[in-house]
């Protein structure tokens, strides 16, 4: 009986390769477990609103207009959060 084995001559940049796989894959994982820490670390409706009227009231003396605008923006958080 005659066994026949083959050999496939390894391609020098295969470990360049998997390393740069490798590395991708760390980044892409990295990425995701940010934006999951962002997507939690989003404000609920009643705090959006509550910092909007503190915003509002720091621009209260300077800038009157745009402190209102900041309370309108706080008011509609108030109107969708029900």
């Amino acid at each position: 009986m005659m066994y026949s084995t083959t050999f496939r001559p390894r391609n020098p940049a295969s470990p360049m390769l998997e390393l740069a796989a490798g590395l991708i894959a760390s980044g892409f994982a990295r990425l995701q477990s940010l934006g999951r820490a962002l997507i939690l670390s989003a404000p609920t409706a009643p705090e959006a609103s509550a910092e909007l009227l503190r915003r509002a009231e720091a621009y209260e003396a300077t800038q009157p207009s745009y402190a209102a605008d900041l309370r309108a923006a706080a008011a509609r958080f108030d109107v969708t959060a029900r």
